[in-house]
């Protein structure tokens, strides 16, 4: 019986070491490619370059680079777009797919007409 014991706490005590020591590897590693990513350089912002005051809703192929296949709107730190922009940016996707100018989903498909 104090044998069966002995093996049972052998393995509780095994396997929290393995999962920290897997954690603290993953944890390691991940802050390394984060690190490495800022290195590179920044992405600027395409309408600050052209100094834009509006984004127009009024023209998709505008808008459609910052969407994903899905027609989802992609992230700031993908695209680059700054906080600004980004949120002018959203406000006119949203507005050109209230009037259809872009599918709200994928399915939405405009040239099947």
């Amino acid at each position: 019986m104090s044998t069966q014991e002995n093996d049972t706490t052998t393995e509780r005590t095994a396997r929290p070491e393995r999962a920290s020591r897997t954690r603290q590897t993953n944890r390691s590693s991940r802050t390394g490619r984060y690190r490495q990513s800022r290195r590179t350089s920044r992405k600027v912002c395409p309408f600050c370059v052209s100094k834009a005051k509006y984004i127009d809703y009024k023209k998709p192929e505008l808008l459609r680079p910052y969407l994903t296949e899905f027609g989802l709107i992609q992230a700031r730190r993908k695209t680059g777009v700054c906080a600004r922009h980004q949120r002018m940016l959203a406000r006119a996707v949203k507005r050109a797919r209230f009037l259809a100018l872009l599918p709200m989903s994928p399915s939405h498909n405009l040239h099947s007409h």
